[in-house]
């Protein structure tokens, strides 16, 4: 995955918070609506972490677009069985949501993914490669 990505290189509207926190780390966000996230603790540092929240179907284009870029291997749409496929069993699954079951994958200390499914579909998701932020959720494990 290209963690040097910025969401701004697409000539789109990307508002830049500078004093904004993810998991309670402070850092910098590049952020697309409300909806997408893009956080380094550092802006010229490599990205920590990465958030596509509740992506309806008509977004599933734009957002897929940034996945290519970043060179992620799954693309909203896809089924879960595509995710199982490619990252196994999940760790644990959040059922909580109301209208989507959150699938978390605590990969290794440095790198965890979550993956919101709706209707057999993959409809956001959150990629962390921060230790620190990691640290933070793992209560969530």
């Amino acid at each position: 995955m290209d963690r040097n990505f910025y969401l701004s290189s697409l000539g789109i509207s990307v508002t830049e918070e500078y004093d904004f926190s993810y998991a309670e780390v402070h850092g910098y966000a590049e952020i697309v609506g409300c909806r997408i996230v893009f956080f380094r603790k550092n802006k010229y540092a490599l990205l920590d972490a990465v958030d596509f929240i509740e992506i309806k179907p008509e977004e599933f284009d734009f957002c897929n677009c940034i996945l290519e870029k970043i060179d992620f291997p799954l693309r909203f749409g896809d089924s879960f069985r595509k995710v199982r496929e490619m990252f196994g069993k999940e760790s644990s699954v959040d059922t909580f949501f109301e209208h989507y079951d959150r699938y978390n994958y605590f990969v290794s200390d440095d790198y965890y993914l979550s993956f919101c499914v709706e209707n057999d579909m993959l409809t956001g998701m959150e990629i962390i490669f921060s230790p620190e932020i990691i640290s933070e959720i793992s209560d969530f494990r």
